[in-house]
C-alpha cells in the first residue's frame, strides 16, 4: 500500500519534510506553537443533518442543513471575543458533515474564551450527530509568505484537508502522542505530495478543551490543513485523489472543504435565512419588464403617436378605402 501511494505521487513535487531544527533556520516555514502560547481559540462545528452520510441535491435555500448552519453564523458573530470565521462546505460525495465552522476568538482572558464558545455549543442547540468543540493549537507550520496575511481565507479557489481523530483512552498520554503528530496525523504526507499548484499555507494541529457534555463526543484532535488554490478547477480531481489515498491509511476522518462563507464583527458575507434579499426587493418593484438598468423611453407626444399608429395601418391588411369598388 505505502508503495502504491508512493508510486501514484511520483509524478508531485518530492521535498524534504522539515525537523524540529529546521524550522527555526528555513525560510520555507516558521513558528511552531505550542500550547498556551496563543492568545486565539477555535470554535470548530462539524454540522450534520438529521440523515448522517446522506447530502441534499436541491437548491442551497431549500437546504435545512444549510440554512441552520448560516443561522448558527449569525449567532457565532454575536459573541464577544470573536474575531473572524468561515463557513466551510464539503465537496465530497455524500458527506457525513456537509457544512464545517471554523471561527477564531481572541481575548487575554483563556477561560473568557473558553466559557463563550462553551455558551455558544449550547446555543446552537446541534443534532446529535454533530460535533462541536472549543479547540485550540497545539502545533502548526506557516510559510514566511504567509505571515502577514489574515488567518482565515475567503477565496472561493481556497479549501482545506481537515481530519478528525478521536482516541480511544482519555487518560493516555497525549503529550508523547502530540510529539509525534507529524507521522500519525497525515500531516508528512500532505506536506510532502502537496503540488506547489495548491499554495500550501499552513497545517494546524489542534487540540480539543471543550468541559461541556455533548449528545457526541467531539473529535479529540483535528489537523487544519489550509491551501490557497486546491478547488482551483485544474486542482480539485487531483485533491479529491489525495484524500481518497489519505483514507485507506485509515488515520480518521478525512475531507475536503471549500470556503462558502467568511464574516467577521461587522461584516458577513451571509444571507440572513427566511428573508428577502436587496435584489429580490427590487425586483418585485419591477413592472411591465423594464429593467431598473434601463432608463424609461420619454412620454411621446399626440403627434408621434399618431405617425406611429398610421406607419402600423398601413402596414396591416386594412387598405386604403380607393382600393375597394363600391358595387352598382
Amino acid at each position: 500500500m505505502a508503495g502504491m501511494f508512493m508510486l501514484r505521487h511520483s509524478l508531485y513535487r518530492e521535498q524534504p519534510f522539515p525537523t524540529y531544527d529546521d524550522c527555526m533556520n528555513t525560510d520555507e516555514v516558521i513558528d511552531y506553537a505550542t500550547d498556551g502560547m496563543s492568545d486565539t481559540s477555535a470554535l470548530i462545528g462539524f454540522v450534520a443533518g438529521d440523515t448522517p452520510g446522506c447530502s441534499y441535491t436541491g437548491f442551497p435555500a431549500e437546504d435545512p442543513v444549510y440554512e441552520k448552519a448560516i443561522a448558527e453564523c449569525y449567532i457565532i458573530k454575536e459573541s464577544p471575543s470573536f474575531s473572524e470565521g468561515i463557513l466551510l462546505k464539503c465537496i465530497d460525495k455524500q458527506p457525513m458533515f456537509p457544512y464545517l465552522h471554523l471561527s477564531q476568538f481572541q481575548s487575554l482572558d483563556h477561560q473568557q474564551r473558553q466559557g463563550e464558545i462553551d455558551d455558544l455549543i449550547q446555543e446552537c442547540r446541534v443534532f446529535p450527530q454533530s460535533l462541536f468543540g472549543s479547540y485550540e493549537e497545539v502545533y502548526s507550520i506557516q510559510k514566511t509568505t504567509t505571515a502577514g496575511e489574515a488567518r482565515l481565507p475567503s477565496s472561493r479557489h481556497a479549501g482545506y484537508i481537515v481530519i478528525g481523530f478521536k482516541i480511544l483512552d482519555e487518560s493516555s498520554k497525549q503529550q508523547s502522542l502530540e510529539k509525534s503528530w507529524l507521522s500519525w496525523s497525515g500531516a508528512r504526507e500532505i506536506y510532502k505530495h502537496s503540488p506547489r499548484t495548491w499554495n500550501l499555507r499552513r497545517i494546524s494541529l489542534r487540540k480539543n478543551t471543550s468541559t461541556i457534555r455533548s449528545p457526541s463526543r467531539p473529535f479529540a484532535y483535528i489537523l487544519l490543513c489550509e491551501f490557497g488554490s486546491i478547488l482551483h478547477p485544474s486542482n480539485t480531481l487531483q485533491a479529491m485523489d489525495m484524500c481518497e489515498r489519505l483514507r485507506v491509511r485509515n488515520c480518521g476522518h478525512i475531507s475536503l472543504y471549500q470556503v462558502h462563507t467568511s464574516y467577521s464583527a461587522n461584516v458577513t458575507t451571509a444571507r440572513k435565512p427566511i428573508s428577502k434579499s436587496l435584489t429580490a426587493t427590487k425586483r418585485a418593484a419591477m413592472i411591465r419588464g423594464f429593467s431598473h438598468d434601463v432608463e424609461a423611453p420619454p412620454p411621446s407626444t399626440a403627434t408621434e403617436e399618431r405617425r406611429a399608429r398610421m406607419r402600423f395601418r398601413e402596414r396591416s391588411f386594412q387598405y386604403p378605402d380607393e382600393h375597394y369598388t363600391a358595387y352598382q
